[in-house]
């Protein structure tokens, strides 16, 4: 990475001097302001001569002007490590790309001669010796190396490294051992060692070497995570009984986190995360947690993340998501708690505008329209028109959640909510107006769970109206879900072309609910979708639902049988790749005999 950058420099610093005319040859401002002339590249400059011919593929004179570079580094007057690294690495590549390898050798020899323990030419030896397959060269070669320079580690983590890339886990295996053995500690090798663990599937091994190696080398994050989260089922225990171990440190920490949340984990991702010592860094991290908590749709686990920045900050940005978060994810009573923290003892038009909404959406949710209005009219001195009508707007799901259809419309009208095709399309629906309601919810861009169900029934039906499935989608509004459920299952005995959409609306409902009895009442449900209607574009999703439960029930055989089935009878269903992911994870939790 340093030759690349430093490669980068000196064209920039040689384009930057012709153009200014600090170089020879360079214009003066007259003539630039007549035209504009390519920039050339300053010849009197070995190197920038060099890097222009490869460029041009011009392999014969990139390579002198290579050698020259290199002749001047050596020389005892200049001595420079860094030039003599660029110049062999530039040899390296153009004759590579002549198909003129062997080329490199002799120069790499004459540069051994000066410099015993260059790292640069030790490696291009290396490279060149097993590329050719002259694996007893390569291991003269790296003996070589390791008596020139006997107390670094370098000569063992090349040699490792280039044994791993061309595939041959075990003798890079036994150079990591020999590097143990004669400096006395395998620590500085760590990123090695887990790289030839993972090769070999040595995952807890790998874990311990990683987690090691992170402390020195916390660029090594990202390889850890791709290579990890590969841990078969079985396994992931043990990783996580490392990485959790003493001592706790943020970088292996937030290695498990992320391991937890490839793993599906979200709630553990967050367990392994929380305990680390409070400061800056971890503070950051939490906060690129909660917002991949957020990403992942794990909306209560992304209210605890945020909930621990806000306390460590106490920005209102912080306060704002986690009262978000606790909304999404159902907790209306727990937002307006963390807007009370956060907000303590502070006031003003900034504080308004960043928590009222918030705090409007959680009456709103708790079907309390009385104390969201009163919280306007208390702060409407920092409110402007436009997020005046924001907030009234969330007035209206709250007089519905509070069972009251007609001061909806009242709030609706109050808030010139007339031209809003998702407040005209809902009211629409709860009185019964298919008609208006399909044409205007069908428009609204952000799709929502609620809306997206209330569409699926409605484009199955050709009905103009119907009190009976409004007074089912307000049911819902209002959140008495046993009653919604009876109502749905009704409606589907009467409004027969819509039937297991609607059914399947009153499974998801029973699931939501996230409890034992619930559950069981959905698995019913259902089963009479797959039995009924297996046609129905609702079949698949009955299939892996019904999969699903069985599987949190703790009966995994079946839920396989499920998912099976669901890829033989609907193979071409968007939930396929699903069910496919899922289903590979399940057998790895079934014992060994279990199907």
């Amino acid at each position: 990475m340093g030759v690349v950058i430093r490669r980068m420099c000196v064209q920039v610093t040689v384009a930057a001097g012709v153009a200014l005319g600090v170089f020879p040859g360079a214009t003066d401002g007259r003539v630039w302001a007549q035209q504009v002339r390519p920039v050339v590249p300053d010849t009197t400059d070995p190197l920038a001569r060099a890097m222009s011919a490869e460029d041009r593929h011009d392999v014969k004179a990139a390579a002198a002007a290579y050698r020259q570079v290199l002749a001047r580094a050596l020389s005892p007057a200049v001595n420079d490590g860094d030039q003599a690294s660029m110049a062999l690495l530039g040899l390296e590549r153009v004759w590579t790309e002549a198909g003129l390898q062997d080329s490199i050798m002799p120069v790499v020899e004459r540069v051994l001669l000066v410099r015993r323990g260059d790292p640069i030419a030790r490696g291009i030896q290396l490279r060149a010796y097993l590329t050719g397959g002259k694996d007893e060269a390569a291991r003269v070669a790296f003996n070589e190396w390791r008596r020139a320079v006997p107390t670094e580690a370098a000569p063992y983590r090349e040699y490792a490294r280039q044994l791993l890339s061309s595939g041959r886990a075990k003798s890079a295996d036994t150079i990591l051992t020999e590097a143990a053995r004669f400096l006395g500690s395998a620590r500085d090798l760590s990123g090695e060692v887990a790289q030839l663990n993972v090769s070999l599937q040595r995952w807890v091994p790998a874990a311990i070497a990683f987690k090691t190696a992170l402390a020195e080398q916390p660029w090594l994050e990202h390889s850890a995570i791709y290579a990890l989260q590969r841990v078969p089922v079985p396994v992931r225990d043990s990783v996580r009984t490392v990485m959790a171990g003493a001592p706790v440190t943020l970088g292996a920490r937030r290695l498990l986190s992320e391991l937890e949340m490839a793993w599906g984990e979200p709630r553990r991702a967050w367990a392994a995360l929380a305990p680390v010592k409070s400061d800056d860094s971890t503070t950051a991290a939490w906060r690129m947690f909660a917002e991949q908590a957020e990403a992942f749709g794990a909306w209560l686990i992304a209210r605890d993340a945020w909930t621990a920045v806000m306390e460590k900050s106490g920005d209102l940005s912080s306060v704002q998501r986690a009262a978000n978060a606790a909304i999404q994810g159902n907790d209306a009573a727990g937002a307006l708690v963390l807007i009370a923290r956060g907000s303590s003892n502070r006031t003003g038009a900034a504080v308004t505008r960043a928590l009222l909404p918030v705090e409007v959406a959680a009456l709103s949710e708790l079907g309390r329209p009385a104390d969201a209005q009163k919280r306007i009219e208390d702060n409407k001195q920092f409110l402007d028109d436009g997020l005046r009508a924001d907030l009234l707007k969330p007035l209206v799901g709250a007089w519905l959640r509070a069972g009251n259809l007609e001061q909806a419309r009242v709030a609706a009208a109050n808030a010139d909510l007339s031209d809003d095709d998702e407040t005209a399309g809902w009211l629409a629906l709860y009185s019964g107006d298919l008609v208006t309601a399909r044409k205007r919810l069908v428009r609204v861009d952000a799709r929502r769970g609620s809306q997206i169900e209330a569409l699926a029934v409605l484009s199955r039906t050709k009905a103009l109206s119907s009190p009976e499935l409004g007074a089912a989608f307000l049911t819902v509004a209002r959140r008495d879900t046993s009653l919604a459920v009876t109502q749905f299952v009704t409606l589907a005995g009467t409004i027969l072309e819509a039937a297991p959409a609607l059914i399947a609306t009153a499974a998801r409902l029973e699931e939501a609910r996230q409890q034992p009895a619930a559950s069981a009442r959905a698995l019913v449900l259902w089963k009479r979708v797959r039995a009924e209607y297996p046609k129905s574009p609702e079949a698949p999703e009955a299939v892996l639902s019904w999969a699903q439960l069985l599987s949190r029930s703790g009966d995994i055989k079946g839920a396989i049988e499920q998912m099976e089935a669901l890829l033989v009878d609907y193979s071409d269903s968007a939930l396929a790749p699903q069910a496919r992911r899922e289903l590979l994870t399940w057998r790895g939790k079934l014992p060994p005999g279990g199907v």
